[in-house]
């Protein structure tokens, strides 16, 4: 599916994406990448407020999700519960994916596949998803 949105919109997401990835490739900081990543989301809610499309629906709820489940990881480590540990391949891949992201709708490109990769990255940071990753099942 791609979005249905008008072209003023679509730039407004682009941009506001593009400056997100400059400045998460700015840090080291798991928690402030996040700050960043979270603004995705944010615009594209506020987009979605003006201009309705169920895309939109799909990419705000899959991003505020990775951005929920990475910092209960992150918060978790900190309070000591170092049995599911955050890798650092797992920044390097929500990257990845958000540079694909911006690539596709750039490009008026089908998103399903990107956003399942975020979904599948999210799950990797749960009990589960990591079991899932010592397996060799789960993939990122």
């Amino acid at each position: 599916m791609t979005m249905s949105i008008s072209s003023e919109s679509k730039e407004i997401i682009v941009k506001e994406i593009d400056f997100v990835i400059d400045k998460m490739k700015q840090t080291s900081d798991p928690e402030e990448k996040l700050f960043y990543f979270s603004a995705i989301y944010a615009m594209v809610q506020r987009i979605l407020n003006i201009e309705y499309d169920s895309e939109l629906i799909c990419i705000y709820t899959i991003l505020r999700d990775t951005f929920n489940t990475f910092i209960q990881r992150i918060k978790a480590i900190k309070t000591g519960d170092t049995t599911i540990p955050f890798a650092e391949k797992q920044m390097n891949k929500l990257e990845d994916f958000t540079k694909e992201l911006l690539d596709k709708i750039r490009n008026d490109e089908n998103l399903d596949d990107t956003l399942k990769k975020f979904i599948i990255l999210y799950y990797s940071t749960t009990g589960n998803g990591y079991y899932l990753l010592q397996k060799g099942l789960l993939k990122l």
